[in-house]
């Protein structure tokens, strides 16, 4: 190195090889955690939507269950709840595996769009009582974002399927 060498040279092949070493001592070390671009992505889509994000409010030992070191329990119903809305949903699966949610807003009537994460998305009109249903639908990690006909959006935190 000389006095005038600034490190502002473009990257040769050595740089290159550096950079490729220390990206995959990295990715070995620390890797990016599971499912990480589908929270920025949510938590994204929350902001541009300006929702609501609503809480989980039954089914307290999900909530705990993080903290212990059992598997973690199944819950089949569970409530999600917002200053203006609450939405139960109802998870069963067919024969086949396939899971069906039953669902029901106390908003009453508005658009249901469940996202699947890599398997798309799913849309449904809740009905004048706020009751909606999602079938045929993959295992996997979702949630809920609901369009109340009146108020704000509201969305729920990832559950699984």
């Amino acid at each position: 190195m000389n006095m005038t060498d600034t490190g502002l040279e473009p990257l040769d092949s050595t740089d290159e090889a550096i950079l490729r070493e220390l990206r995959e001592t990295a990715s070995r070390l620390d890797p990016c955690p599971a499912h990480l671009t589908d929270r920025i992505a949510f938590a994204l889509t929350v902001r541009a939507l300006q929702a609501e994000v609503a809480e989980l409010t039954s089914q307290a030992e999900l909530v705990s269950r993080a903290l212990a070191a059992e598997e973690p329990a199944q819950a089949t119903t569970i409530t999600y709840s917002t200053d203006s809305t609450s939405i139960m949903v109802s998870v069963s699966y067919d024969a086949t595996g396939r899971a069906r949610l039953d669902g029901w807003l106390t908003c009453g009537p508005g658009e249901v769009e469940l996202d699947l994460g890599g398997h798309g998305t799913r849309s449904t009109t809740a009905d004048q009582d706020g009751r909606f249903v999602l079938a045929d639908l993959p295992h996997g990690p979702a949630h809920l974002l609901v369009r109340p006909d009146q108020g704000r959006a509201v969305v729920t935190p990832q559950f699984t399927l």
